[in-house]
């Protein structure tokens, strides 16, 4: 039985000019991701990556941690369609709609009474931002859109599925909401919020497995 492990990549630099950078933090997390990895001796058959610095720099660090340890990964097939969505960049550019202006607005106001307030309400924030935009109710010119974004994160899946042979391990580092998206595809959810609201409980370096068997049945 074939098992796929999806891995988010390690903490990035936030707020830094550089966002897809792994910090500090991001790199001891994937060196403790590999030693976990390697101490319980899990070999992959192929290795999937996308195309940000955070997510390829997080697969180098666990390298580096098995050939440490004389184990070795395949060579990564870099898939462009695991790329994050574009919510990030999108929130700096779009024209908010008065109810949601109106939400933000009244975060951004609590983090100025309370600047302790400043990292809760700025992820709450970027949380509000995405499941609207999620929900199709916010369009920003000039980036893909929330169902864009899902359609290519099922071009992968259906990308590694036919890619994977019988009892093999695949190991796949992407983001938090391209797997988010991939277990509502597996799991066949149809509200867009909580799709998009799973995003924040998948942690930095976690893994999500699947059995072929089962996640084979959704194409």
């Amino acid at each position: 039985m074939s098992k796929l492990y999806f891995f988010r990549h390690a903490q990035a630099s936030y707020g830094a000019e550089n966002y897809d950078k792994l910090s500090p933090k991001g790199e001891l997390q994937s060196a403790e991701l590999g030693k976990h990895l390697a101490e319980k001796q899990i070999r992959f058959d192929k290795i999937f990556v996308g195309p940000l610095e955070r997510q390829q720099h997080t697969l180098s660090i666990v390298n580096q941690i098995y050939s440490d340890k004389n184990l070795i990964l395949p060579t990564p097939i870099i898939l462009p369609e695991l790329k994050e969505h574009h919510g990030f960049q999108a929130t700096k550019k779009v024209a908010k709609p008065n109810s949601i202006r109106s939400t933000l607005q009244n975060l951004q106001s609590e983090i100025e009474q309370n600047p302790k307030l400043h990292k809760r309400n700025s992820l709450l924030m970027f949380q509000y931002f995405i499941e609207e935009w999620a929900m199709g109710n916010i369009e920003v010119e000039g980036f893909e859109s929330w169902k864009t974004f899902r359609e290519k994160v099922d071009l992968a899946l259906n990308t590694i599925l036919k890619a994977t042979e019988k009892s093999e391990n695949i190991g796949i580092f992407t983001s938090g909401g391209t797997i988010s998206a991939i277990i509502a595809t597996a799991l066949n959810m149809q509200d867009e919020q909580k799709v998009a609201a799973m995003n924040f409980s998948i942690r930095n370096t976690s893994f999500s497995t699947f059995f072929m068997p089962i996640i084979n049945l959704i194409f």
